[in-house]
């Protein structure tokens, strides 16, 4: 048995119940109001309705965002198989402004992990998925999220959300300047097990760092993740199903290069979460996270949490295509 597991677990069933809370909260307290415009709430009230929709990402900011919607029912439980209309409004004192609407996209993931306590087992915890939309907001501030489900043949009473746009996200936005790291690799420890909880461990992707690889002017594929101590359990399925299948059809293309975000050796000595300099220097709240790192050295694009293959390599490609700015 995993060590560390219980801590993972409690922590997960806590972030769960939290994320029922605000949805909760949120989700079905707003309506249409007299001139027809939607009431996003700004007084937080109970709401009434069978189907919650939240906001996966940690943060949104101004530019394009990869909007990860994930949606539980009355009793917390994880609604896998409905469908999804979002509209997206800019509020602005008491006007609003539908900036933009389109379905979302179901992205699943078979969760797991790696289990250090039982031999480097590769262990299934279930399933998940999130609602995928791609928008971009023009501005800082508060916003609206009016999200129509369908399930089961059944199309619910639209659900209005409000939440905040950022003027700049924690971790590096499209565009900026990629931070040049230089994380531990192969080279500098005893054992890849220090920098790897991969099972098999993933050399090629400890080979190099990231200030090196942004110096070859070919694109970079950086995947920030711990497989063995993950508190989602959706950084195995990345490495697993993206980094692995990319890396092989794009070698000698672009760069992937695989970073453990915490201090291991604190991790499984002292159960403490430390973040290594390179995750401090992207300033990442979380994991997984991938980004796409252009032949300039800027971020392309990037990939929090649960993610597609197809989603990853229409970016990367879109890389490769690219000349150097």
């Amino acid at each position: 048995m995993n060590d560390h597991l219980p801590r993972r677990l409690h922590r997960a069933l806590a972030f769960a119940v939290a994320a029922f809370i605000v949805a909760t909260l949120l989700g079905a307290c707003g309506g249409s109001g007299a001139n027809g415009d939607v009431e996003f709430p700004k007084v937080i009230t109970l709401g009434k309705g069978d189907i919650f929709p939240s906001i996966v990402n940690h943060a949104l900011g101004v530019g394009p965002n990869r909007v990860s919607i994930g949606l539980t029912d009355r009793d917390d439980r994880k609604i896998l198989d409905a469908t999804l209309h979002v509209r997206f409004y800019l509020l602005n004192n008491d006007q609003q402004v539908l900036k933009s609407e389109s379905d979302a996209r179901f992205v699943p993931a078979e969760l797991s992990y790696i289990d250090e306590g039982a031999g480097n087992a590769r262990t299934p915890v279930g399933r998940d998925g999130v609602y995928v939309v791609n928008t971009t907001f023009d501005e800082a501030g508060d916003w609206g999220m009016l999200v129509t489900v369908t399930r089961n043949g059944k199309t619910e009473k639209p659900i209005p959300f409000r939440f905040n746009v950022l003027d700049h996200t924690p971790e590096p936005g499209i565009g900026d300047i990629a931070p040049p790291s230089r994380q531990a690799t192969l080279a500098g420890v005893s054992d890849i097990t220090d920098i790897d909880t991969s099972s098999p461990p993933r050399p090629s992707m400890h080979n190099i760092t990231v200030a090196d690889a942004l110096a070859a002017n070919q694109p970079v594929v950086v995947a920030f993740a711990t497989p063995a101590f993950c508190e989602s359990r959706t950084c195995e399925p990345v490495m697993e199903t993206i980094m692995d299948p990319l890396s092989a059809k794009y070698a000698g293309r672009a760069t992937f290069i695989h970073i453990e975000p915490y201090d291991l050796k604190q991790l499984r000595e002292a159960n403490v979460q430390i973040p290594v300099p390179a995750t401090q220097e992207w300033r990442l709240q979380d994991e997984p996270w991938v980004f796409i790192v252009d032949r300039s050295g800027r971020i392309a694009a990037k990939f929090e949490g649960i993610t597609a293959l197809d989603e990853v390599e229409a970016a990367l490609q879109a890389a490769l295509a690219a000349s150097p700015q």
